[in-house]
């Protein structure tokens, strides 16, 4: 099964439109543009082992993710990732359309609820999932290299700023502590 359709099958069930009957929420093509355009993005917030190219207006990614060996984590991420899209799209609908009710007569005010789930949603579910599992990956592996390549300068520093002393500029003496 090629990337194109386990992608799909899976974010259909994540966002609960996986119906038998064909009676979908979202069109096949709408599923597929989140789905590009999520892996457009991916490459800019992770550091995969391959260099994958997107190009969305043909829906390609090259290398194929699945003969790449970080290719199930690529997938994986750009299937949150394409859930938390639709899910934010979700909530920008439901806040634009949620408002306020007012009738005269008799009088009445009403205001939904619906946003508030929506927003319970995205805090915990999709969005906080890519987040969590992104700053994992990116520190597991490259991102540990990197923090290690940035930070080495410091570890053997002896500089101590000195308040005066005979001990001579920027060294530690033998009776000065460090906190």
């Amino acid at each position: 099964m090629s990337w194109q359709n386990s992608s799909l099958i899976m974010l259909r069930t994540m966002l609960n439109d996986a119906g038998c009957d064909g009676n979908n929420t979202y069109s096949t093509q709408r599923l597929e543009d989140l789905l590009i355009t999520s892996a457009y993005f991916l490459p800019i917030d992770i550091n995969f082992k391959s260099s994958y190219v997107i190009d969305v207006g043909a829906y390609t990614i090259t290398p194929n993710p699945d003969d790449q060996d970080d290719g199930k984590e690529f997938v994986s991420f750009m299937v949150l990732k394409a859930a938390c899209l639709a899910d934010e799209g979700a909530f920008r609908n439901a806040a634009l359309l949620q408002g306020v009710t007012a009738r005269l007569g008799p009088a009445s005010l009403q205001t939904g609820s619906y946003g508030a789930q929506l927003a319970l949603l995205l805090n915990e579910g999709p969005c906080k999932s890519f987040e969590e599992l992104k700053k994992a990956y990116n520190f597991s592996y490259k991102g540990a290299q990197i923090i290690q390549a940035v930070m080495s300068p410091f570890v053997s520093n002896d500089f101590f700023p000195s308040e005066g002393g005979d001990t001579g500029p920027n060294q530690r003496s033998e009776n000065q502590s460090t906190i």
